[in-house]
């Protein structure tokens, strides 16, 4: 085989010109077209061919002064009925919405008003269109001219494809490729509302009873809710991984990647490329390689097995729900590298305002972005539910390097970490300082709002205790000398410091200041000696430990019973 295997190429026409490995997925296009639906999504991991699929529905359909006929000879899409029919036959709007990364929403709305002119100044002809009215002309100039308002912008994409029906007498192809890029760049850099608010009027505008359009295609990772974005957008196909019809056509099956081995000469490395990057399930039950793996794998001279999907692309939403994970989600990625799953609930729709309040939000990132697969789903009172497992050993390897590094990263984790490790070696000082700190970072003000916010600090040091369990054996709200205590950790081993714990909530009404809720909870502390307990067990080095707190404001007051 004379083709040479390259990767990151995603110009279909370069591609089959320059004889570069093409993967025939045709098919796509006769699929699209025979469903008839107007305006599809399709939400897959990055790197899975979405812009590829993109550009050979572009290079097709699109009006051209030469025939690409050519460019289809020996693919499937020649032997559909309708190929010439339907060949170079529309005009085509392409946005691709990849580069919209910009850190201020400044930046990101010039960027897209950018992109926005540089389409319109592809199709400049409009502007002398007989088709057109003057105010249709004067429409397309200040978009080329950038002089449009607000509102004009979210309808340009809108407004072109009536333009376009117009001057052509045919209604063009729509598409829009990473639509959700700067949705998901916003949310990162705090900027989501305003993002959102200018792309829900461009995608609605643009999308909903759009009677000028012939289909409407757009790709992202991502399937931003409904309500966010499209919301009252009844005509649109949506097919996620884990739905049937399309599951083919974005990835490598096993027949593909069969076929390019013998292409390639390294059918010898077919169980070894089946352990490393073979395992994702779309649909019901179609496996699918990630592409860019075995083409990566297959352009190394080497042959080398390792993880090359990793560094493609930041994964910045995925990184920020890692930071902020706590002990549970650290344990259960640990159950994911022991080879087990994790039976969780499935959400396709991403909503970016509740993603913090989403117990599985974590791992529908996870599974949407491809670092995850899924098996055995069940519905569940109209729920669905399924296993979340890591598919191959990539995978495994990107956990283990990564995903464990990020958490390692992240602020919660650590700060949890030395409030625990300054606390069971003594260092009282220190561990006030970092539970100060601790709690500012984890706790919203909401937390402390409650009639009874002693609760609130009383569950988590409790939580934060109970990792100590190999080290201690912990108790709570008992009796010990002539009171009830509120947390006790008693040690295992004789070496260890012994502690007890009271909090006391700020009383405006009776004290003048915390300092004064905090020398009151230490005198209950020593009056109704709390230490009995632990002094009739035998331990000599113990610490009382009392807590004030207003709001988020800690205090924190600790004396050695030697």
């Amino acid at each position: 085989m004379n083709k040479c295997i390259a990767i990151g190429h995603h110009d279909f026409e370069r591609i089959i010109q320059e004889d570069i490995y093409y993967v025939d997925k045709s098919f796509f296009i006769q699929k699209l077209f025979e469903n008839k639906n107007g305006i599809f999504l399709f939400p897959r991991p990055r790197r899975f061919g979405k812009t590829l699929n993109m550009m050979l529905l572009r290079r097709y359909f699109e009006i051209s002064e030469t025939s690409k006929a050519p460019l289809f000879d020996g693919l499937k899409i020649k032997e559909w009925e309708q190929f010439d029919y339907h060949l170079g036959r529309y005009p085509v709007i392409w946005l691709s919405f990849k580069d919209i990364k910009q850190q201020k929403w400044q930046d990101s709305y010039a960027s897209i008003l950018l992109l926005l002119q540089s389409e319109y100044g592809r199709h400049r002809y409009l502007e002398t269109s007989t088709s057109l009215s003057e105010n249709d002309k004067n429409y397309v100039k200040s978009i080329l001219n950038r002089e449009a308002s607000v509102s004009d912008y979210q309808l340009s994409i809108l407004k072109l494809c009536e333009f376009l029906d117009l001057h052509h007498g045919v209604k063009p192809m729509l598409l829009i490729d990473e639509y959700d890029t700067p949705i998901n760049n916003s949310y990162i850099c705090n900027y989501y509302e305003e993002c959102i608010g200018f792309m829900r009027l461009l995608y609605s505008n643009c999308l909903k009873d759009n009677n000028f359009v012939e289909r409407a295609v757009l790709t992202g990772i991502y399937r931003v809710a409904k309500e966010s974005i499209f919301s009252g957008l009844n005509n649109l196909k949506v097919s996620t991984l884990i739905d049937d019809e399309f599951s083919d056509c974005f990835g490598f099956t096993p027949e593909e990647v069969h076929q390019l081995l013998i292409d390639t000469n390294a059918l010898d490395r077919e169980e070894d490329v089946q352990r490393w990057y073979n395992g994702y399930i779309f649909g019901k039950d179609q496996v699918i390689y990630n592409p860019w793996s075995i083409l990566s794998f297959l352009e190394n001279t080497q042959r080398e097995l390792k993880p090359y999907w990793v560094n493609t692309s930041s994964n910045d939403i995925i990184k920020q729900l890692i930071m902020e994970g706590d002990a549970d989600v650290k344990q259960e990625i640990e159950v994911l590298l022991g080879g087990g799953t994790l039976k969780k609930a499935i959400s396709e729709d991403v909503v970016f305002g509740n993603i913090q309040e989403s117990p599985d939000a974590l791992w529908n990132f996870f599974l949407f972005s491809g670092y995850l697969r899924l098996v055995n789903k069940t519905l569940v009172k109209n729920k669905q539910f399924g296993e979340f497992q890591i598919p191959n050993i990539e995978i495994q390897t990107i956990f283990e390097d990564s995903i464990l590094y990020w958490f390692s990263k992240s602020q919660t984790y650590n700060k949890f970490n030395v409030v625990l490790e300054n606390l069971m070696k003594g260092r009282i000082k220190d561990f006030s300082k970092y539970f100060a700190d601790f709690i500012r970072m984890t706790c919203s003000y909401y937390d402390f709002a409650d009639s009874e916010p002693e609760k609130v600090y009383h569950a988590l040091v409790l939580g934060m205790m109970v990792q100590l369990q190999t080290e201690y054996r912990i108790t709570s709200n008992r009796e010990s000398g002539y009171g009830r205590y509120d947390v006790m950790l008693h040690p295992l081993q004789s070496n260890l410091p012994a502690f007890v714990f009271e909090f006391k909530k700020f009383d405006a009404e009776d004290e003048e200041s915390i300092q004064e809720t905090l020398a009151s909870a230490m005198q209950q502390m020593k009056t109704n000696n709390y230490a009995a307990t632990l002094q009739q067990e035998g331990h000599t080095n113990i610490h009382l430990i009392a807590i004030a707190f207003k709001g988020k404001e800690v205090k924190m007051q600790y004396e050695a019973i030697l």
